[in-house]
């Protein structure tokens, strides 16, 4: 009986081992499992607009570098756009940790930091302004002021345009009622046009009824929205870079093992250059499609072209340095000559 009693005991402690085997994932004696990191992401525009392809570089790169380096241990969960939470409420959904990752323009931010609006200003495209400690300046700036990191500007590097239903003559908008976000307030105030806040989804319309004259966007996209159509010339010079960042909830930032981190700063860095071709690339190609559209362009003279960037970019340095005089002389400094 004691012999039978000592074999089922030894049977029970094989059994339970073997239970224990297949239920608990293996790992090499003394090293635990690797967590799993699940970043929500949003971006400031609706997923099939073109301004997105920029975010969807850097997450593809993000894909491959974990898929290759740390397979399961990080994903970008991309949630959607301005459906899942509203555009103009997406950093402080960042802030407060509603979300952990998004995708956005400065302009659409400036009233929580109004430094950021520097970025557009700037002469060097995006891996210059880290070597020149812009961008070390600026993740400074969002992380003490509003507890986010900022990852990076998307490249782009393609300038912003005036657009019309209306012919000008020279750098004067006077009469013209011009659709505005914060990105492009100064411009057109200083051109003496009437800035007129709408969102993109109702540009068509205010443009059919001539509730607007015009707009301003980058020098590729607007056949996203289908304002070809209704659009007659487009301005040149071009002003302004593009200045859409990434930006990381700090906490979530801070929580990620380094080697997570440093992931993605590599698939940012990279992901700067090779929007920027891209988008250059995209927007070489959509002028003359608009010019099959009937869309004329109008080159002002010379004198004309110098006082519209003046009007471009005197007034939105003077407002920067006017709300922050210091932090403004600073980030002039580095971005630009000078």
């Amino acid at each position: 009986m004691e012999r039978k009693l000592r074999l089922s005991f030894k049977l029970a402690i094989l059994l339970f081992a073997l239970i224990f085997t297949f239920l608990i994932p293996f790992t090499e004696p003394g090293v635990a499992a690797a967590e799993s990191y699940v970043l929500k992401a949003v971006t400031a525009w609706p997923k099939p607009v073109m301004d997105n392809k920029a975010f969807f570089i850097f997450t593809e790169l993000v894909e491959e570098k974990v898929a290759k380096k740390y397979p399961g241990e990080l994903k970008i969960d991309y949630l959607g756009g301005p459906e899942v939470v509203k555009t103009m409420e997406q950093v402080q959904g960042l802030k407060t940790g509603l979300i952990d990752m998004c995708f956005t323009t400065t302009a659409y931010y400036t009233s929580l930091l109004p430094e950021v609006d520097a970025v557009k200003l700037s002469e060097f495209p995006a891996w210059q302004e880290r070597e020149r400690s812009a961008w070390a300046y600026l993740n400074n700036l969002h992380e003490q002021r509003l507890g986010i990191h900022y990852l990076a500007r998307l490249g782009l590097d393609i300038r912003f345009h005036l657009y019309l239903i209306k012919p000008i003559q020279g750098a004067d908008l006077k009469g013209l009622n011009i659709r505005v976000s914060p990105m492009y307030l100064q411009v057109i105030k200083a051109l003496g046009g009437n800035p007129v806040v709408i969102p993109p989804t109702e540009v068509y319309t205010a443009l059919q009824r001539g509730v607007v004259d015009g707009y301003c966007w980058p020098s590729m996209g607007i056949r996203d929205w289908g304002w070809e159509k209704v659009t007659k010339y487009v301005v040149e010079p071009g002003f302004y870079r593009v200045p859409n960042p990434v930006l990381v909830n700090l906490k979530t930032w801070n929580k990620l093992p380094k080697e997570l981190r440093d992931l993605l700063t590599e698939a940012a860095v990279e992901a700067e250059k090779k929007a920027m071709e891209y988008f250059e690339d995209l927007a070489e190609k959509d002028r003359p499609i608009l010019l099959e559209n009937g869309i004329k362009v109008i080159d002002l003279p010379p004198l004309e072209k110098e006082k519209f960037l003046e009007a471009a970019y005197d007034p939105a340095w003077e407002d920067i340095l006017s709300k922050s005089p210091a932090a403004g002389a600073e980030l002039k400094k580095l971005l630009t000559t000078q």
